[in-house]
């Protein structure tokens, strides 16, 4: 664990430095114009009912990217909250931050750092903490862009149990080196209107083969008018390392509406 942290401070330290020649640029008088480009997304989804079975259901994410010169972040925070007959189902926060930085404007090769952040009732997990340093690529055609980032990462995260199927260890604070995979993808047809996306995680422990997850995030969004838009999200994982009692698998389907707005 020391090793990787060690290697991660290293690492912002060299992004700062290959920052470096583009402002000494700037200060030889050579024409630079500094500008921000920002995409920021709203969604909401909610549902109520009451009488002989009683439940309130809402969600929310909160989406931005901003663009700064060679230098791209990227935050998606999402809340689920699920109350069915007094009884708390979810309360479940989930948030990732990516920062990326192109080196002379070139996204065919660039480092990256992430930090990943979630806590979920139904997973028992009472927090799970993730961040590491990568290499990442992007490829953008106009209606496909693709973008990919493998990273080394260290896991700190805390469970409400000890007790894991596939896993010897047995302790409620698991730490873990892992190597990360990241795969993003969209399309968009009908001049825009219609836009399929998905986001697909493979974790793999650094201390044990059979420690694994998989999370896939699909979303297909039509557009009404506008910013605003109607959108159906499907969210799947499997973790091969679970709390005994609990299924190595779980998704969930979602429908809501989501506005954006950009400076593009």
């Amino acid at each position: 664990m020391f090793r990787i942290k060690y290697i991660l401070t290293s690492f912002f330290i060299g992004m700062l430095l290959m920052s470096c020649p583009s402002f000494g640029q700037i200060s030889k008088g050579q024409i630079s114009k500094d500008t921000l480009s920002y995409k920021i997304g709203l969604d909401f989804s909610g549902r109520r009912i009451s009488g002989t079975f009683n439940q309130l259901v809402a969600g929310g994410g909160l989406n931005v990217d901003l663009l700064y010169n060679n230098w791209h972040l990227e935050n998606k925070t999402t809340y689920r909250f699920n109350e069915t007959n007094t009884r708390l189902i979810e309360d479940n926060w989930y948030e990732l931050v990516t920062l990326k930085y192109y080196p002379k404007g070139k996204k065919k090769l660039y480092p990256g750092a992430f930090y990943h952040f979630d806590n979920s009732l139904m997973y028992r997990v009472k927090n799970r903490h993730q961040y590491g340093i990568g290499l990442g690529s992007e490829l953008d055609k106009g209606h496909m862009k693709l973008a990919v980032l493998a990273a080394i990462a260290a896991e700190n995260s805390t469970f409400n149990g000890f007790e894991f199927v596939n896993s010897p260890r047995d302790f409620s604070n698991r730490k873990n080196g892992l190597f990360m995979f990241r795969l993003n993808n969209g399309y968009s047809i009908a001049k825009k209107k219609i836009n399929f996306t998905y986001q697909l995680f493979y974790f793999q422990s650094l201390k044990e083969i059979a420690d694994y997850d998989i999370w896939l995030s699909a979303r297909i969004s039509f557009k009404v008018f506008k910013g605003l838009s109607f959108h159906v999200v499907y969210d799947y994982r499997f973790e091969n390392v679970h709390l005994q009692a609990l299924s190595n698998y779980n998704d969930i389907v979602l429908f809501g509406l989501g506005w954006k707005l950009n400076n593009k």
